[in-house]
């Protein structure tokens, strides 16, 4: 049985000393879902310095380990486009079954193989990146939203939107080895970088920490209409996205309890889908076409960046590390 947590208040929203090299900020990707199109920001100055078109209603996005390709889910047009980082070019486009309606996407570590969520299939599609072709079809539960592979590349987690649930699929087999219920709506999933914990943002109850282990219900965590969740790089925290009140809110994974919170807007500003990586941690807030960058240890907004049209997806490619 899960743990219900409530949070506390007065904690420091400061990181813990860490080894990791400080990172420089990279290119910084957004899909805008009615412009048809991806936006480029350089991260160094916060300026947009492409717009790339892309398929129809692109939603979220994923990096390949290399770095060279950004993944697109085109939502409207049933294909992921992909697009080449070095010339900001599409490089190629992935054909997906009609009514795929993918919505989100994810890769696994080793670079070969792609997934995406299906919500208008109820299927998770498994893509060769070196085929260009979906190589399998993996039946989940209904209406996923959300994808995440595990860090060793051997599971794939699927948030099924319609049915309440999380579909742990086998990455050898492509097949389904466990359903874990979660609560109502559940629109994201995050692995930590130990493979040990899952974390799921169910829209009307909140967010369900599971055991990777057992497929047990380790926590569940009261959050108001929490959308998106991203781990950070070091696994010390999950940040939530809450649409209603426009907020994000960093919870320790150690004791699964809200550590702070941070306002990204008013009611409406709809903080869709954030992402963290070394450096910083990113918001696309649909309603009010912006994108705002969030500082790791004061857990303030440093930045806002106007973007396109209803923004969806965040893809970061880092520069990689500046210390010593």
């Amino acid at each position: 049985m899960g743990i219900l947590l409530a949070p506390i208040a007065g904690l420091s929203c400061a990181t813990s000393p860490s080894d990791e090299k400080a990172a420089a900020p990279g290119w910084i990707y957004v899909s805008n879902q009615l412009d048809n199109t991806v936006s480029v920001i350089d991260g160094a100055s916060n300026a947009i310095v492409a717009t790339v078109r892309v398929g129809v209603s692109p939603a979220k996005m994923a990096v390949s380990p290399d770095r060279k390709s950004v993944y697109i889910a085109n939502t409207g047009s049933n294909t992921v486009s992909v697009l080449n980082t070095q010339n900001e070019t599409i490089a190629r486009t992935i054909v997906l079954p009609a009514g795929s309606r993918p919505v989100d996407v994810t890769v696994n570590p080793n670079g070969r193989y792609v997934y995406t969520a299906d919500g208008g299939s109820d299927r998770v599609s498994v893509l060769d990146v070196r085929a260009n072709r979906v190589v399998a079809s993996v039946r989940v539960g209904t209406q996923p939203l959300s994808v995440a592979a595990a860090p060793d590349g051997k599971t794939v987690y699927a948030a099924n939107s319609g049915s309440g649930d999380v579909s742990v699929i086998d990455a050898r087999t492509n097949r389904v080895v466990r359903t874990i219920a979660t609560g109502r709506f559940p629109s994201g999933v995050a692995v930590t970088p130990d493979g040990a914990s899952v974390y799921v943002t169910n829209e009307l109850s909140g967010v369900t920490v599971i055991n990777a282990g057992n497929g047990t219900v380790a926590a569940r965590l009261p959050q108001p209409s929490p959308f998106s969740v991203a781990i950070s790089p070091n696994g010390d925290r999950a940040y939530v996205t809450s649409l209603g009140p426009g907020r994000v809110t960093a919870i320790d994974t150690r004791t699964h309890r809200v550590s702070c919170t941070v306002s990204v807007g008013s009611s409406g500003t709809d903080p869709f889908t954030v992402r963290a990586t070394d450096d910083a941690v990113y918001v696309a807030n649909q309603g009010a076409n912006t994108l705002s960058i969030i500082d790791h240890g004061t857990f303030k907004a440093t930045a806002t960046i106007a973007t396109g049209n209803s923004p969806y997806g965040i893809a970061v490619v880092q520069r990689g590390p500046t210390g010593g």
